[in-house]
This record gives structure tokens, sequence and C-alpha cells, in this order.
């Protein structure tokens, strides 16, 4: 199941609605409501996006947090291209084993990737440099 999937279910637990009553007041099939809580289909309509926030009220820190669950459940990314070779090589790598990583793996990389790595162009300092004594 994707973030949104998880998010959609539990809102609608939280308000005490079934899927068809939830279907209803949006203006949709049930059917589609279950695609989207088993995650079988993205929510990337946002005209139900639209629909769902006036239906429950939802404050702004509820649209972000809607937001941030649909954002985090694209199913396809896109890399941009003037990135180097190897990161074409990493990201390959990891596709091909998706479904295979197990939690702690999952986890490592979930570390690495909130690493915040500051914004700069080159080094200040040479890399793997040794102080050498100059003779005076």
């Amino acid at each position: 199941m994707s973030p949104f999937s998880v998010y959609l279910s539990e809102l609608r637990i939280r308000h005490g609605l079934r899927q068809t009553k939830l279907a209803a007041l949006l203006g949709y099939e049930q059917g589609y409501i279950s695609a989207l809580e088993l995650g079988t289909k993205s929510p990337s309509n946002e005209e139900f996006l639209a629909r769902l926030i006036q239906a429950f009220k939802m404050t702004s820190q509820e649209q972000a947090e809607l937001a941030l669950a649909v954002k985090q459940s694209q199913l396809r990314y896109t890399l941009p291209r003037d990135i180097p070779p190897d990161a074409f090589r990493f990201f390959s790598e990891v596709y091909e084993k998706i479904d295979r990583l197990a939690k702690p793996q999952w986890e490592a990389l979930r570390a690495i990737a909130s690493i915040d790595i500051p914004q700069q162009e080159e080094c200040p300092v040479p890399v793997n440099t040794k102080e050498t004594e100059v003779p005076m």
C-alpha cells in the first residue's frame, strides 16, 4: 500500500465512513475508493483531491499531509538528465532490487536520503591531500 492509500483509509475511518458513503459524498464509485485504498490506482486526479479537501473541510496542515502522501505515492520518477552516469547506475540497481529489499536496507537507504547536503559547486578543500612539511 502507498502512503496515500494508508492516508485515505485512515481519514475515512477517522470520520466513521464506509467506502460506499465516502464514494457517494465525493461523487465517485465505491470501486474507485477501494482501488485507491488498495493502491491499485494512483491519486493523480486533481478533482478527486479537491473534492476530498472540501468534503472533510481539511485544514492547511491536513492539506499539507495529503499533498505529501500524494507526492510519496508516485509510481514513476524521472531522473534529471544532467546527473552523473554513476547516479543512473545506482538508481537502476535500486530499481532492479526494489521488491527484494529488507526493512534494514530500506532504513539504511532512507537514512542516506535524509542527509541534508548543502548546495555547492566544488569542494572548497581538496580531498585526500596530505600536509607535507616544506623545508625553509
